[in-house]
């Protein structure tokens, strides 16, 4: 037997400030392409256990860190190799900056894992292990099979799954658009549903895919077969998905959706203005009219997550309160709001490199952080807007006009929203003391917590019928 050590790698616990918690799948799927003969342990920091690199046990370790947990990953390997434990990394960053990588790790594999993987386990047994393997994103799912469940942290909030890759569109920002050739490509159907049976046990799922419904007609109709075979196995799961505004046009999909358990879906609305939409090449959704796209969406009885990003070149200091007065009068549910962040290998992150503005400092590249140098704010702004954007929803104002709006339609959506509300609170309050280790603003987390607390209190005198009894995973 060969001892194989599969590891997320962090210094934060993620789980310690996160309302939103669903669980990575990358080495899981790599786990469903090993051979018998590997005995597997597997390792997630960003929820469990530290990994101890002097007491590891393990002839090849693999490795799937994200930016702001790859110099903890570093600083294992180096330990690790220097027991001669030999160590590969795959993901984004690792694609964006192999050379990087190469320093600490034997291999690295660019783009996705589990193509080269069998022939990378088979090139360490015969000890002609290469630096670089890669993994195009523009080959077939027909193979892909199931990720292994048992691989999978049991600490996260919700489970999540995948039934498609890829993205065509090429925004400033996104980590995706470091990897090359990358085509959608749906998983089988039956592969997909098999995910599914296995996650029977949990009431919400979260879609992980890049955008569920596709980019075209006929993916379009895909999904719609995909969806009436879900329908039809008569699964009572309910789940969110991240998706394009597009959807919105197409009332027999949102049908089908709902009808299958989706009950919310998250949109990438980035900005409400047309400089900002254009700086992040965001030109899919110029002259959206969002307001009519949400009451779309609301008419099928589903929920809308709008994420947002603060400190776009193109915002000037109190472009938030437009923000927050555009997302409301539009009826979105929930906002996610985020930094303007350079990821390694995108765009954004030459633009912002060539301008020396980026920050190298990979612990502290997180979108909960600001972390570059911003045009027209200063950190301590940045964290006040965006402190005042999450206020407008989440205080007992924004929650009741949510809480009406859902509470004589789908009851699901309306416990989905309280516990997300309760959980952004305690949330947001871990967050302002990683914010105020790694950039010195101060007592903002005690405030947090006191805002919490009321907020609680206000919603039971508001609301005294609804009931708080909500169950957390």
């Amino acid at each position: 037997m060969t001892d194989l050590a599969l590891i997320y790698p962090s210094r934060t616990k993620e789980n310690r400030g996160a309302e939103l918690l669903y669980s990575p799948l990358a080495l899981a799927y790599l786990a469903r392409h090993t051979p018998s003969h590997f005995r597997i342990e597997h390792f997630d920091e960003y929820v469990g256990e530290d990994v101890d690199p002097r007491r590891l046990r393990a002839d090849l370790v693999a490795m799937s860190p994200i930016t702001p947990g790859i110099t903890r990953a570093y600083e294992l390997a180096d330990a690790l190799r220097a027991r001669g434990v030999r160590c590969v990394a795959g993901g984004a960053h690792v694609t964006a900056l192999p050379d990087e990588a190469l320093q600490h790790f034997d291999a690295v594999v660019i783009g996705e894992g589990e193509g080269p993987w069998r022939q990378l386990l088979a090139d360490f047994e015969s000890g002609e292990l290469v630096q670089r393997y890669e993994g195009r994103m523009d080959v077939s799912l027909a193979d892909l099979g199931t990720p292994r469940r048992d691989v999978v942290h049991p600490k996260y909030q919700y489970p999540s799954l995948m039934t498609s890759r890829g993205c065509p569109y090429a925004c400033s920002f996104c980590y995706l658009t470091a990897f090359p050739h990358r085509r959608y490509r749906t998983i089988p159907h039956e592969t997909a549903l098999e995910d599914m049976a296995s996650l029977r046990g949990h009431k919400f799922w979260i879609v992980t895919d890049e955008n569920f419904i596709g980019y075209s007609e006929e993916d379009f109709e895909d999904r719609k077969v995909l969806l009436e075979r879900m329908i039809r196995r008569g699964s009572r799961n309910y789940w969110g998905c991240q998706t394009t505004i597009s959807l919105a046009d197409q009332p027999e999909l949102m049908d089908l959706m709902y009808r299958a358990g989706c009950r919310a879906v998250f949109v990438g609305f980035e900005s409400v203005t047309r400089e900002g939409l254009a700086e992040v090449g965001k030109a899919q959704n110029q002259g959206v009219d969002y307001k009519r796209a949400i009451a779309n969406l609301h008419d099928h009885d589903i929920a809308v997550i709008a994420s947002c990003i603060l400190g776009l070149d193109a915002h000037r200091n109190g472009y938030h309160k437009q923000l927050i007065a555009d997302i409301a009068d539009a009826g979105a549910d929930f906002p996610r709001v985020f930094f303007m962040t350079a990821w390694p290998g995108t765009p954004l992150f030459q633009r912002l490199e060539r301008e020396g503005r980026v920050c190298r400092d990979w612990d502290k590249v997180r979108k909960d952080v600001p972390s570059v140098d911003f045009l027209h704010y200063t950190e301590d702004e940045l964290m006040a807007a965006r402190k005042e954007i999450l206020d407008s929803f989440f205080g007992p104002r924004g929650v009741s006009r949510v809480v009406r709006r859902w509470l004589t339609k789908d009851k699901t959506l309306l416990w989905t929203f309280l516990e997300m509300s309760l959980k952004n609170r305690i949330a947001e309050r871990v967050k302002a003391a990683r914010v105020s280790a790694m950039t010195g603003w101060a007592e903002r987390g005690q405030r947090q917590a006191r805002d919490a607390g009321r907020l609680r209190k206000a919603l039971r005198e508001r609301f005294p019928a609804v009931g708080f009894g909500i169950a957390s995973r």
